[in-house]
C-alpha cells in the first residue's frame, strides 16, 4: 500500500454562521492523503508527472474557496474532497481534514476539524 500525504495546507476561506464572522477570511487547515491502488510510476521514473502533485491539489483548493462563503467545515471539506477526486488516479482512495483553527466559541483553543474520506485515518 502507498500513500502521499500532506498537512497543514494554509487556506484564507471566509467561514462561518454568521455573516460577520464570513466577513472576514480566516485561516484553515487542509491534510490530505491518497491510497493509491498500485504504485505510482514515479517511484521508479522520479517524475512528477508519474504521481500526483500536492502543489496542484492546494492550488485547486485555493481556486475553490477564491470568492466564496462557507457556512460549515462539513460543507468546505465535501466540497474540496469532490475537488480533488478528477486529480487523483483511477482506483486511489482520498481522506481529507479541514481544521478550522480559531471558531468563535469560548473556550474552545484547539480549533474544530472534520475529516471525511473513503478510508479511515487516526487522530493527530
Amino acid at each position: 500500500m502507498s500513500t502521499l500525504e500532506f498537512k497543514g495546507a494554509r487556506l484564507s476561506v471566509r467561514l462561518g454562521c454568521g455573516a460577520d464572522e464570513r466577513a472576514t477570511p480566516q485561516a484553515v487547515d487542509l491534510d490530505l492523503a491518497v491510497r493509491f491502488a498500485e504504485l505510482p510510476p514515479a517511484c521508479e521514473s522520479d517524475k512528477l508527472e508519474d504521481t500526483v502533485c500536492y502543489a496542484d491539489l492546494i492550488a485547486a483548493a485555493r481556486a475553490r474557496v477564491a470568492g466564496r462563503e462557507f457556512h460549515l467545515v462539513e460543507r468546505l471539506a465535501h466540497e474540496l474532497l469532490a475537488v480533488f477526486r478528477p486529480m487523483v488516479p483511477p482506483g486511489a482512495e482520498l481522506w481529507l481534514r479541514v481544521t478550522k483553527l480559531r471558531p468563535p466559541v469560548a473556550d474552545l483553543a484547539g480549533g474544530v476539524a472534520f475529516s471525511l474520506g473513503d478510508f479511515e485515518r487516526s487522530p493527530g
